[in-house]
């Protein structure tokens, strides 16, 4: 979500009046671009993300469940100059796309250490710069000679600030200033001196001002009159009043399906969506792309490379299996020719004869290597008989420990999407190092997992217990649930295992509505027909050596229900 300056200057407010006073409590790096400061500030504890990665943006989160467990080494050195800062105010640099977060620390010796993060966000080049007596500490993207001529970037460079043409802030000025400016630096046409006097001035505020003026943006400014001058600047100050009593951010749509996003209506455009603050906008935004790669973005990722490798395996294998069709073609050659063995068929690259072994006695055309006698021939299509027919009996046997481990993984991965807790996260990511598929921490757990955190509901006629991942799942069906319990889970598709404890004897009302709640923790979730199937606890089996939540039925029924949530159920 690529935001104006003008835009800008609304979101450096809201975070000045939500930030100013509060006491950076914590720091964390969450990936290679984006930093997440935890604060403290008038009594409430806040989020701000800083991000300059493929989606740049800066804005206020609500809290982050999957944190790092270890620093990274720039974090650590972050950690030391800025934990424990008082925040003293957020400012918008210039007009520019450039915000200034000002942070005093107190020392030991009692002098007050500033520090100056200048977050830049400019596209492709953006970043976030951390700034002490204008000397730059450090940043999270360095920029060398060679990467940038202009601008270099890192650790004891002075700070420079982006070149802007020597454009001003329009929300510095009053309507005499704004008519001052444009007379005497106004040149070229009108949109092109708003432009270069002005920074912040996306095409969607222009042509707002210029549909507040009556005037063609290509219209050269010094053919205007001196009252479309003083309308112009009346329009511009409206703008800059505007923006200063804004709040929030508008979604906006034209008619050739173009959007824009500003922080008050604009003409020409249709109102989509309407945000309360600049942050909430930004949050979801970033949320919706999968920007920021938190840890358990990062664990999504390497499942699915896991299973798109292990996709790619298991077609090689089938592939395999599909040429096992010729072993018999092969048999068939090895016996023709052995039959025939008295001819002379060296340096031939094929023979025809006839099939004895058939009652139609079909000609067959059998390829020959030219150099080989007829029985050396034989020889070689037995053993190519021999090898496919090895190959299919190890070949269906990795099939099924192949298809066996896609539907695990995908499982994790479904397993992910109802992780809502630290607690929950932590038990996937254990799960994935049992399994292998990450590398095993070396770092204790801080707090105790415990056994209780499943989802947990109560209908009229008892009580559903339902697993978040593997882990849960396997705990809920082979050691917590009772043999006259009723066991639910989506047919061939990856969901949770449900639990259902009657108080009363099961009809088929029940069944119906629990099955739906079934269904509604699955990946068939958005379907609006899912085959679950049920069966009690006693018919439910683990088959040695499977992988966690891993089962085997021998009797059991099916139902096709709609996707339901439970009422009681709260996300």
């Amino acid at each position: 979500m690529n935001l104006d300056g003008l835009t800008m200057s609304v979101l450096a407010k809201e975070l000045h009046e939500r930030l100013q006073t509060g006491q950076i409590q914590k720091l964390y790096q969450i990936d290679k671009t984006t930093l997440l400061f935890k604060i403290r500030a008038h009594n409430e504890d806040q989020n701000l993300i800083i991000t300059v990665g493929s989606n740049p943006a800066l804005y206020l989160s609500h809290p982050l469940q999957d944190l790092p467990k270890e620093p990274s080494s720039l974090c650590m050195f972050l950690r030391k100059h800025i934990e424990g800062s008082r925040i003293v105010k957020v400012e918008q640099i210039n007009g520019d796309r450039i915000l200034c977060i000002q942070s005093d620390k107190l020392e030991m010796d009692g002098a007050i250490n500033s520090t100056y993060i200048y977050v830049e966000l400019m596209g492709k080049y953006s970043n976030c710069i951390f700034v002490q007596d204008n000397i730059i500490l450090e940043s999270l993207i360095h920029v060398s000679p060679l990467m940038n001529r202009e601008r270099s970037i890192g650790p004891k460079l002075t700070y420079e600030l982006p070149p802007n043409a020597n454009r001003v802030n329009l929300m510095d000025f009053n309507k005499t200033e704004i008519l001052n400016l444009l007379t005497s630096f106004g040149a070229g046409t009108v949109q092109e001196s708003i432009r270069s006097i002005f920074n912040g001035f996306g095409k969607p505020l222009l042509d707002e001002v210029l549909h507040r003026t009556l005037l063609a943006g290509d219209v050269s400014i010094e053919s205007i009159s001196d009252a479309e001058m003083n309308n112009l600047a009346q329009a511009l100050y409206s703008l800059r009043m505007d923006l200063g009593s804004s709040s929030g951010l508008y979604i906006l749509e034209n008619s050739n399906h173009k959007k824009a996003y500003a922080s008050l209506p604009l003409h020409n455009y249709e109102i989509i969506k309407i945000y309360e603050t600049i942050s909430e906008a930004l949050e979801e935004s970033i949320h919706s792309t999968k920007s920021i790669h938190t840890a358990d973005k990062e664990l999504e990722k390497l499942l699915t490379a896991a299973i798109k490798k292990e996709e790619t395996r298991h077609q090689k294998i089938k592939t395999e299996l599909d040429d096992t069709e010729k072993m018999e073609t092969y048999k068939l050659y090895g016996d023709i020719l052995m039959i025939n063995a008295h001819l002379q068929v060296q340096y031939q690259p094929s023979i025809e004869l006839p099939n004895l072994l058939s009652e139609n006695n079909e000609i067959l055309t059998i390829p020959l290597k030219p150099q080989l006698t007829i029985v050396e021939n034989a020889q070689w299509y037995y053993k190519l008989y021999t090898k496919l027919k090895n190959r299919m009996v190890s070949g269906k046997y990795q099939l099924n420990a192949s298809t066996t481990k896609l539907e695990y993984l995908k499982s994790i991965l479904y397993s992910i999407s109802l992780a809502t807790t630290r607690e929950s996260l932590e038990e996937i990511r254990r799960e994935c190092m049992d399994a292998g598929i990450i590398k095993k921490s070396k770092k204790p757990l801080s707090y105790k997992l415990g056994k209780s955190n499943y989802i947990h509901l109560t209908i009229d006629e008892g009580e559903i217990f339902i697993g978040r991942n593997n882990q849960q799942n396997e705990y809920l069906t082979h050691r917590f649930a009772k043999p006259t319990d009723i066991w639910f889970h989506t047919q061939e598709i990856q969901g949770s295992h449900l639990i259902l404890r009657l108080n009363v004897e099961p009809d088929d009302m029940i069944i119906s509505k629990v099955a739906q709640y079934a269904a509604y923790f699955s990946k068939a979730r958005e379907s609006s027909k899912v085959p679950v199937d049920y069966t009690y606890i006693k018919n439910i089996k683990k088959p040695p050596g499977s992988p966690l939540g891993f089962v085997i039925f021998n009797t059991h029924q099916t139902m096709i229900v709609e996707p339901k949530k439970p009422e009681n159920y709260i996300e």
